[in-house]
């Protein structure tokens, strides 16, 4: 099962790279950690944008936001776990200030 898990995260961050590029995010970096090995739900998805503006931008937009959930039905991870998963949007530049550019301890 832990495979087939992983396969559909694959999936769903190609989908979401294919999203930033329609919002003119110029050089996205996606990824995702977590347990979902254990539990489905335990899982973060991981949008990093150079700037603040960049962060903002997408955090405001309500259709980017809706479409990023949709992938989860999508790509049909377990129902029941989708509204746990989260989607975070983050900045190199905050990542920077808060943790000397360290993204690892930023989410430790």
């Amino acid at each position: 099962m832990t495979i087939f898990l992983k396969w559909k995260i694959w999936r769903i961050e190609a989908a979401l790279r294919r999203l930033l590029k329609k919002a003119d995010i110029i050089s996205p970096h996606v990824w995702s950690f977590g347990a979902y090995y254990i539990d489905p739900k335990y899982l973060v998805f991981v949008v990093g944008v150079q700037t603040d503006i960049e962060k903002e931008k997408l955090q405001l937009d309500l259709d980017f936001n809706n479409k990023i959930r949709e992938l989860l039905k999508k790509f049909n991870w377990p129902e029941e776990a989708r509204k746990h998963v989260v989607f975070d949007i983050e900045s190199q530049e905050n990542v920077n200030r808060e943790n000397d550019g360290n993204w690892w301890y930023h989410y430790k």
